[in-house]
């Protein structure tokens, strides 16, 4: 019973060590000999785990999605607000500006990505980051969740680019003049006074049960899809 749990591990130092060299050398400078000798395997041994480099990314991309998952729902879970619309968006932004990775994912960025970067709409875990859509802003609408009178396309392309601006804003405004926490404060202070439902509480409280409802869904899909994570490795709390 001990070999699947050493190789277990030396997956996981493989993935770290891709993690690692992908992030500040980028996907196409990256090559196998490196991730092998940064990990202190074999070359041969990367492929004992990974069909190729692109397998390995997309088993890298799976990982550190599940790890933002579950960070996210471990800060929302800490919050007396609990689950609502502005603690998703605001955690789930903390989440992903906290993992290097996955930020260069959502944002597209070349300069990590490389090749890659075409691929990543194939991919599950990137559908999912992304799965803000018009039909669930109507669906939230009708549930109370969102005021009723605003375009949920143009909605949509609005909160869109303001994550998409939040996770790049670094360059233009360093966090360092103030910090992660502080922000998502100010992000779910916005949304709650610009988007947030007028009247009909008992409708709104409806809303908020079926969207937790979603959103363990959506965690249940991140745990089924790619590979998963040893639970005593995952740097977030575990919540059931």
């Amino acid at each position: 019973m001990g070999e699947p749990a050493t190789n277990a591990g030396r997956e996981q130092t493989i993935l770290d060590a891709a993690s690692a060299l992908f992030t500040h050398y980028g996907y196409d400078k990256t090559t196998v000999e490196d991730i092998a000798q940064q990990a202190g395997v074999a070359k041969g041994t990367i492929y004992l785990h990974f069909r190729s480099k692109d397998d390995l990314f997309s088993a890298l991309i799976a990982r550190e999605a599940h790890r933002v998952a579950e960070r996210s729902f471990a800060l929302i879970d800490a919050d007396p607000e609990g689950v609502t619309i502005y603690t998703i968006f605001r955690y789930g932004w903390q989440a992903m500006q906290e993992n290097p990775l996955l930020r260069a994912v959502y944002v597209r960025d070349r300069r990590v990505l490389g090749d890659y970067v075409r691929r990543l709409a194939s991919l599950p875990q990137f559908s999912q980051m992304v799965s803000l859509s018009g039909e669930f802003i109507q669906h939230f609408q009708r549930l109370g969740l969102i005021r009723n009178d605003l375009d949920p396309d143009a909605l949509l392309y609005v909160l869109t680019s303001f994550r998409y601006g939040l996770l790049v804003g670094d360059a233009v405004v360093p966090l360092s003049r103030t910090n992660v926490e502080a922000v998502g404060e100010v992000v779910s202070r916005l949304l709650a006074s610009g988007i947030g439902p007028q009247g009909d509480r008992a409708k709104s409280e409806e809303g908020l049960r079926i969207l937790r409802e979603i959103y363990a869904k959506g965690l249940e899909f991140m745990r089924a899809n790619g590979r998963q994570v040893p639970k005593d490795s995952n740097p977030g709390s575990e919540t059931t």
